[in-house]
């Protein structure tokens, strides 16, 4: 007689896997449109270009602006995907320690753009200072993007101790 296998159980369901597929394809594009924007301006000598007069057309830095518009929106779709992914997993998934190693990450993402912003401050070369500030900004963007999962996760944990 044929025997049932058990199904196995899944470390992490289809839909926190779904939207963290989604997050890192976000931040893939992200990358993908800073590349392509710093490949564009390679060979102009200037981060970018200030006029007076009325556009005439479309030129290399009208696209690349284009591209660091997308690029943005990109890297702001992908954080709002990570605060979500990470919701998602604190929902479905009741791990005892999970609230400890959200705050620890969070915490590290705010000394991180701390960090980074003081890093900033002392640059006086054009490409590092930018560098340095898109990396406090990202920083800053997740670790406020994990509050509501670190916030979930801690309600949960005294939900658990009060019961």
């Amino acid at each position: 007689m044929p025997r049932s296998t058990p199904a196995r159980t899944r470390s992490v369901d289809r839909t926190t896997a779904a939207f963290a597929v989604l997050t890192l394809a976000a931040f893939g594009l992200a990358a993908s449109a800073r590349a392509a924007v710093e490949w564009a301006t390679a060979g102009t000598g200037a981060p970018a270009r200030y006029s007076a007069g009325a556009p005439s057309g479309l030129d290399g830095f009208d696209s690349a602006n284009a591209i660091a518009v997308f690029g943005a929106c990109a890297a702001g779709a992908g954080v709002l995907l990570f605060g979500a992914t990470l919701v998602l997993a604190v929902r479905r998934h009741r791990v005892r320690r999970l609230p400890y190693v959200l705050g620890l990450s969070t915490l590290a993402m705010v000394i991180g753009a701390v960090v980074a912003g003081f890093a900033a401050a002392t640059q006086a070369d054009y490409d590092a200072f930018a560098g340095l500030v898109i990396l406090r900004t990202a920083l800053a963007g997740l670790a406020a993007a994990s509050l509501p999962a670190l916030a979930l996760a801690a309600l949960q944990t005294r939900a658990r101790r009060t019961s």
